[in-house]
C-alpha cells in the first residue's frame, strides 16, 4: 500500500526501520530514501563517532541530492536519547518527524519493544538536515561525478539502490 500523504510515508518509514532493528537485532545504519522526478532512492550509511568524518558523509549525501535534483527524503535511524527509533522527513514546504521508543529487553526484540509513535515538533529537527536538501540546479563536474561513484556507485562505499527496480549504484 502506497502511503497517502508524505507524513504517513515518514511513519512507513519509522515503521521499516523498526522491522529491521528487529530483524538484526542490533544497531542500524541510517535509512535514507531521496526522492528525485526519476524514482526514488535508497541509501544506508554509516556515521563516523568524529565530527569531521560525519560532515564529509552528510556532504556527499547533499551532492548526491544535488545531483539526482532531490525533491525531499527522509532518514530513518536510532537515537539514543530517547531511545528510540526516528524517522525525519523533509521537503521544501513539508518538514516531520517522528518516533518509537524502544525496550531493549527482552531480547530477542519484537515490535512489542516499540512504543507508540510520537510525533515531535519541527524545532526538534536537526538543521544539518535541512541543509541536505539542494537549493536548485547545481552543475556537476567530473571530480563531483567520480565522487559519486567513490561513494554511492555498484561498489562504492554506500551502495545507492533505486527502489523500484532494486538497481544497485548509481
Amino acid at each position: 500500500m502506497i502511503p497517502a500523504t508524505f507524513a504517513s510515508l515518514v511513519e512507513a518509514d519509522l515503521r521499516r526501520a523498526a522491522r529491521l532493528l528487529i530483524k538484526i537485532q542490533d544497531e542500524i545504519d541510517p535509512q535514507i530514501r531521496i526522492a528525485t522526478s526519476e524514482g526514488d532512492y535508497w541509501i544506508a550509511v554509516t556515521l563516523p563517532p568524529d565530527p569531521y568524518g560525519r560532515k564529509m558523509v552528510l556532504r556527499n549525501l547533499s551532492l548526491f541530492m544535488a545531483w539526482k535534483q532531490a525533491l525531499g527524503f527522509t532518514l530513518a535511524s536510532e537515537l539514543y536519547e530517547p531511545d528510540s527509533a526516528c524517522c525525519v522527513g523533509l521537503f521544501p514546504k513539508e518538514r516531520h518527524a517522528c518516533l518509537a521508543r524502544i525496550k531493549r529487553e527482552p531480547k530477542p526484540w519484537t515490535a512489542k519493544n516499540f512504543g507508540n509513535v510520537e510525533w515531535l515538533t519541527e524545532a526538534s529537527i536537526d538543521p544539518v538536515l535541512l541543509d541536505l536538501l539542494p537549493r536548485g540546479a547545481r552543475e556537476m563536474t567530473s571530480r563531483d561525478l567520480a565522487t559519486l561513484e567513490k561513494w554511492f556507485g555498484t561498489k562504492g562505499k554506500f551502495p545507492a539502490v533505486k527502489i523500484e527496480t532494486g538497481q544497485l549504484g548509481i
